[in-house]
C-alpha cells in the first residue's frame, strides 16, 4: 500500500511558495552569513589593534633614564606627561585644530554631497568623483609643494591680490596655523563628501516631491526635511574628520614651518630621541583624546533626539 497522499479529483494543485520571498530559514540564515564573511577582517583588524595597545601599554610603564629603557613597571612616564605644561598646550592646540578641520570639511562637504547624490548624469558624477579622489593619489610631499606655490609670498593667490591692488604687500599665509587649515580641509573633504553622500542618496525622493506638494519651499526643505534625516551622517563624518585631523602629522609639519605643533609631532620627536616611554603615553593620549570626543557627541546627540 503506497503512503503518497494524492489530492481528490478535481481540487485545484497546491500553490508553490511565491517566487523571491526568502524562507524563514533562509531569513535565519542571513545574519549569520553576513558576520562569517565579515569575521575575518573584523578578527585581523582586531589582532593587529589589541597588539598594538598592548605593545604601547607595555612601552608606557618601562622606566626610561638617560636614553635607556629599563625593565619592570614604573607610572614616572604619565607623571612626566601630566607635570608638562607644553604637552598639555600642545593637546589643547591639537583638539582645537582637529575642531576647526572637521567643522569647515563638513560645511564644504555638505553642499558638494547633496549634488553629487542627486545627479543623474553617470559620467557627470564620474568625473566629479575622480577630481574629488584626485589628490589622494600624491604623496604628501607633492601636496605640500602645491600649496607652496599657491599659498607662499610669492605664489599665485598673493601675486593675484598684488595685481588687483587688495593688498600691500603680500599676506603671510604659508607656514602659518591658516596654512594648516586649508591643507587638512583638502585632505579631509573626500573622507567626508561620500560618506555623506551616501546618506544623502538613503533619502526617499518621494519624500521630497511630498514636502513639494505641500508647498514647501527648496530652503525649507532642505532645513526640515533633508537635514534631520542626514543628521547621523553628518555626525559621524564630523568623528571621523576629528579622529584623522588629530592624528595628521606630515601635514603640520611641511606646511606649519615648526610654528603649529600637534601631538602627534611630540610623539615622532620622542621616538627620535628613543624615548618610547613618553611617546607611547602621548599615542595612548592620543586615542584617548579621540574616544573621549567620540563618545561626548553621542552622547549630545541622543539627548538632542530624547528632548526633540
Amino acid at each position: 500500500m503506497s503512503d503518497t497522499i494524492t489530492a481528490p479529483p478535481g481540487a485545484p494543485p497546491a500553490a508553490d511558495p511565491p517566487p523571491g520571498r526568502p524562507t524563514r530559514r533562509r531569513t535565519a540564515e542571513a545574519p549569520f552569513a553576513r558576520w562569517l564573511l565579515v569575521a575575518p577582517a573584523v578578527l585581523l583588524m582586531a589582532v593587529i589593534f589589541i597588539g598594538s595597545l598592548v605593545q604601547l601599554g607595555d612601552l608606557a610603564l618601562r622606566p626610561y633614564a638617560n636614553g635607556t629603557i629599563g625593565t619592570g613597571v614604573t607610572f614616572d612616564n604619565i607623571r612626566r606627561f601630566g607635570a608638562d605644561a607644553y604637552s598639555w598646550q600642545v593637546l589643547l592646540d591639537t583638539v582645537v585644530l582637529g575642531v576647526v578641520c572637521a567643522v569647515i570639511t563638513v560645511v564644504i562637504a555638505y553642499p558638494m554631497a547633496l549634488a553629487l547624490g542627486r545627479m543623474t548624469s553617470r559620467w557627470g558624477r564620474s568625473i566629479a568623483i575622480t577630481l574629488i579622489f584626485a589628490p589622494l593619489f600624491t604623496s604628501v610631499v607633492v601636496r605640500a609643494y602645491g600649496w607652496n606655490v599657491l599659498l607662499g609670498d610669492g605664489g599665485v593667490i598673493n601675486r593675484l591680490l598684488l595685481s588687483l591692488d587688495l593688498v600691500d604687500r603680500p599676506l603671510r599665509i604659508m607656514y602659518e596655523y591658516q596654512a594648516v587649515v586649508i591643507a587638512m580641509v583638502h585632505v579631509m573633504l573626500p573622507f567626508a563628501i561620500f560618506p555623506l553622500m551616501g546618506v544623502i542618496q538613503h533619502v526617499h525622493r518621494d519624500v521630497l516631491e511630498a514636502a513639494e506638494d505641500l508647498g514647501a519651499s527648496r530652503w525649507y526643505t532642505f532645513r526640515r526635511v533633508i537635514l534631520p534625516l542626514t543628521s547621523h551622517g553628518v555626525v559621524l563624518t564630523l568623528q571621523l574628520c576629528f579622529a584623522l585631523t588629530i592624528s595628521a602629522f606630515a601635514t603640520p609639519a611641511l606646511l606649519g614651518g615648526g610654528r603649529v605643533q600637534v601631538l602627534s609631532g611630540l610623539v615622532y620627536t620622542n621616538v627620535g630621541a628613543v624615548d618610547w616611554p613618553m611617546a607611547a603615553v602621548q599615542s595612548f593620549v592620543l586615542l584617548l583624546v579621540a574616544l573621549v570626543m567620540v563618545a561626548l557627541v553621542n552622547v549630545l546627540t541622543r539627548r538632542r533626539r530624547a528632548m526633540a
